[in-house]
């Protein structure tokens, strides 16, 4: 019995030593930025990520070292990539404002509905697994309810099987929903921010084609196509043009 506990955390000991290397290194890493070392905080924590580690709480900080090493664009990548794992989180929503706030020519925004707003909240208050799981349970008590009515005894319990059988399955397709616009978020994102100074949005895949306007470093679009080294984005005001795929940096 003692030999088989020995053996097994002998086996479990090199997985445990490796969950361990990230929680040090991170904590050396907030160490650094506590001391305000924030280039050696960003040498850190750009290392944990080489690793394969990831997680919203690295990217926050590695957003906030950014921020206060005066890369703006770089904390604005780091802050989406937080929020790309939890698009919810008030203190991330938050500093990527203020990191936008600092860019030099500031594309405008079109504001949401407090619909949509309020749907993204939801949204946003449970992952992917999460809703598709609550979708399913709704749907498997639709069914008992479906079935409870084609196998029930008494006139009024049917009609109660049926009635709740047929809510429970409209309102499993909300769950559905939810997940899908989550399932968006967090694997189907085309999303990507400018790495350049400035680099000018234009009307073809062309150096010499119409240069619409510019733009900086720091600013947000949604990659919409590509031809070659060249990307068709749309920006948060919704004007499309054609950007140098160099200039990118995908979220």
């Amino acid at each position: 019995m003692q030999k088989s506990i020995f053996l097994l955390l002998l086996i479990q000991l090199p997985f445990m030593l490796l969950s361990a290397q990230p929680s040090r290194a991170l904590q050396a890493a907030n160490q650094s930025y506590q001391k305000k070392e924030y280039a050696e905080a960003i040498r850190q924590y750009e290392e944990i990520l080489l690793e394969g580690y990831h997680s919203e709480a690295l990217y926050y900080n590695l957003g906030n070292a950014y921020y206060r090493s005066g890369e703006f664009g770089r904390a604005i990548l780091s802050y989406r990539r937080a929020l790309k794992l939890d698009p919810g989180d008030e203190n991330t929503l938050h500093n990527l404002q203020v990191a936008e706030a600092r860019l030099p020519d500031p594309v405008g925004k079109i504001e949401q509905s407090g619909v949509v707003k309020a749907w993204l909240s939801v949204q946003n208050a449970l992952s992917t697994l999460s809703w598709s799981i609550f979708g399913l349970v709704l749907l498997w008590l639709g069914g008992a309810g479906i079935a409870g009515w084609l196998l029930g005894g008494r006139p009024r319990s049917r009609k109660i099987a049926l009635a709740g059988g047929v809510l429970l399955l409209v309102l499993s397709l909300f769950p559905f929903l939810l997940a899908y616009g989550r399932a968006q978020q967090e694997f189907f994102s085309n999303k990507a921010v400018i790495m350049v100074e400035q680099a000018p949005l234009r009307a073809a895949p062309e150096e010499d084609s119409q240069e619409l306007l510019p733009l900086y470093e720091g600013v947000t679009v949604e990659v919409l196509d590509a031809i070659g080294s060249w990307k068709k984005v749309r920006l948060e005001d919704a004007t499309e043009g054609w950007l140098p795929g160099d200039v990118l940096e995908g979220v």
